[in-house]
């Protein structure tokens, strides 16, 4: 695409006001028919109208995947021209721009120069360039309709958990009006509720605070239910109101995790990738390229737009305008996501304008550790905007309710348990030899040292054969993947992480919590103190935040980074979400060995 020469307005000199009627005529009319321009406007030959550094075109790309280079050939501009083999028959769509002269820049280039295939260019058997434009509303069109699913969804879980509630306290009796009024009604408060909590916007939120946010709605809803029932009134029991927060909570938690899965899966086929074009061309920007083009990020990179060329600060703000809607709406861009190191303040504004009126999305890059954006807020001090992070300190009252909840939990978990205990200690005692529990000296918070107690699922004196394999014990997050001194029942119990259950007892005195760092042996911390030393600032725990993230099957790196996530953003919430993906990872038996 070309610059709009008659597109610019002469920002030099005083503007009558005719002459202002006049520019904002002609540059409505320029963005509203970017694709066909009209006949008093000039298409300025080899010049880009934007600096745009593809990425690789993938192979649904609106069947432009077949598209090859001109024999790898770059122009003199630095832009690649690409044809489509004149063997390929493609009907041509109703919405396809006017033909440009041979010759005239796709502005599509690679990040090297050379190779990269637009996704929007193709060259026709005439030697003529068209761009093709696409409904750049599809994805969001597609979001707008998931999030009017999930509201009806949400009511049904209202309704459903109201009714189940009555008949369990009530029986099969027939609803009086007041109850049914407020089943009628519920659903909206329910809805605004849920709203106003961001729930029918996923693509915003990650699965923990997605899970957060769900029981502080459900909460406020039951409570909004109630004063419905009072304007109603609507005499309500207290086992009533319960039991529906209860039941409502449970259908809540399960739908949204269906829900979830959906909405993965949809990614990860590419129904709701948005198309994106990234902002930058620093280091920075090269690898928010690279994790956009993970199978599950939602997004479908198109390519890099330059600030040093379309976004120069000696450019006019008309012009640079200009330039930005013309990409994005060639592109047929939903996003823009910005490398934020790579442009500035005034950069960023510009490209804000730019997108609203195109009609796509902005994101930017906070470089900022993975944490929960409930820690984040906005703060605006003088002309410069900031992000304030609120601490995570675990006060004397949070460590109360934490204990209690170790102590209810775990000792409701070891009662419902007994049974496999006792089997397990069994079969251990009748395949191998040796005593039924394994003690080891594990780390926790403060460095303290205890007995952590597991079933024994090796043979006797198994470091043996480490040490004639010559493998050290010693480095941190220590496993061995079909790991020989496993007996055959202790690879069982460790698939099925049955062995882990006499950790309870290390709950129950204290010396655990359920959630937390898992606690390294003695010899793994004392050889790599430096690296491990920060995960004890926290009780170790029997499951953590890497043990619903892979748990075996992450490196040790990466299982460091998340326990220090973990220490970084505790919260109640945030351990009960780790709880309940904890059992759906014990059913699954992913990573464990």
């Amino acid at each position: 695409m070309g610059v709009l020469s008659s597109g610019a307005p002469p920002w030099g000199g005083r503007l009558t006001g005719h002459q202002v009627q006049q520019h904002w005529s002609r540059r409505k009319r320029d963005e509203n028919n970017l694709c066909s321009p009209g006949p008093e406007e000039l298409i300025v030959e080899n010049e880009s109208a934007f600096s745009v550094v593809s990425g690789k075109v993938t192979a649904d790309d609106e069947g432009l995947s077949d598209a090859t280079p001109l024999e790898g050939r770059v122009d003199g501009t630095g832009i690649t021209e690409w044809e489509r083999p004149e063997t390929m028959e493609r009907e041509r769509p109703e919405t396809m721009e006017r033909e440009r002269p041979a010759g005239s820049p796709v502005e599509v280039v690679g990040a090297d120069g050379h190779l990269p295939a637009p996704p929007l260019a193709t060259r026709t058997s005439s030697g003529h360039t068209e761009h093709l434009s696409y409904s750049k509303a599809a994805t969001t069109s597609k979001w707008n309709v998931i999030g009017w699913q999930l509201f009806a969804t949400d009511a049904l879980c209202l309704v459903g958990a109201l009714a189940f509630s009555y008949l369990i306290r009530y029986g099969s009796r027939s609803l009086p009006l007041g109850y049914l009024l407020v089943i009628a009604l519920g659903p909206i408060a329910w809805g605004g509720v849920f709203h106003a909590f961001g729930l029918y916007a996923p693509r915003h939120l990650s699965a923990a605070e997605e899970f957060r946010r769900t029981i502080s709605a459900t909460s406020i809803g039951i409570f909004m239910v109630v004063m419905t029932s009072f304007w109603s009134h609507s005499e309500l029991s207290r086992i009533w109101i319960g039991l529906s927060w209860l039941f409502a909570l449970t259908f809540e938690l399960v739908a949204r995790r269906v829900w979830r899965w959906h909405i993965g899966r949809m990614r990860k086929d590419g129904r709701l990738a948005m198309r994106t074009l990234v902002v930058g061309s620093n280091a920075e920007a090269m690898r928010l390229d690279k994790t956009l083009r993970s199978v599950n990020s939602g997004f479908k990179p198109l390519g890099h737009i330059d600030p040093t060329y379309s976004l120069a600060p000696d450019l006019p703000v008309g012009e640079s305008l200009d330039r930005l809607i013309s990409t994005l709406r060639s592109n047929a861009a939903e996003c823009v996501f910005i490398a934020s190191t790579s442009v500035t303040a005034e950069q960023i504004l510009r490209i804000a304008q730019a997108a609203r009126r195109a009609g796509a999305e902005v994101r930017l890059t906070a470089n900022l550790p993975q944490i929960l954006i409930s820690r984040l807020t906005a703060q605006p001090i003088g002309d410069t905007m900031a992000l304030s992070l609120k601490p995570v300190r675990l006060t004397g009252t949070e460590a109360t309710v934490k204990r209690i909840f170790d102590l209810s939990l775990a000792s409701l978990t070891l009662l419902a348990t007994t049974p496999l205990w006792l089997v397990a200690g069994l079969l251990v005692r009748l395949t191998s030899k040796g005593p039924v529990l394994f003690r080891q000296e594990r780390v926790t918070r403060g460095g303290r040292t205890f007995q952590m107690h597991k079933f024994r699922t090796m043979i006797m004196d198994g470091d043996r054969i480490l040490r004639e394999r010559g493998i050290d014990p010693s480095q941190p997050f220590f496993k061995i993947v079909d790991d020989p001194r496993l007996t055959w029942i202790g690879k069982i119990l460790r698939r099925t992480s049955i062995d882990e259950l006499p950790q309870l007892l290390n709950v129950i005195r204290g010396e655990m919590s359920l959630v937390g760092p898992r606690p390294l042996p003695v010899d793994q911390v004392a050889a790599n103190l430096e690296l491990l030393n920060p995960r004890h600032e926290v009780q170790a725990g029997v499951t953590g935040w890497w043990q619903i993230n892979g748990r075996s099957t992450v490196d040790a790196k990466a299982a460091l980074q998340m326990d220090l996530f973990y220490i970084e953003n505790w919260s109640l919430a945030l351990d009960t979400y780790i709880v309940l993906k904890t059992a759906g990872s014990l059913v699954t038996r992913k990573g464990a060995y």
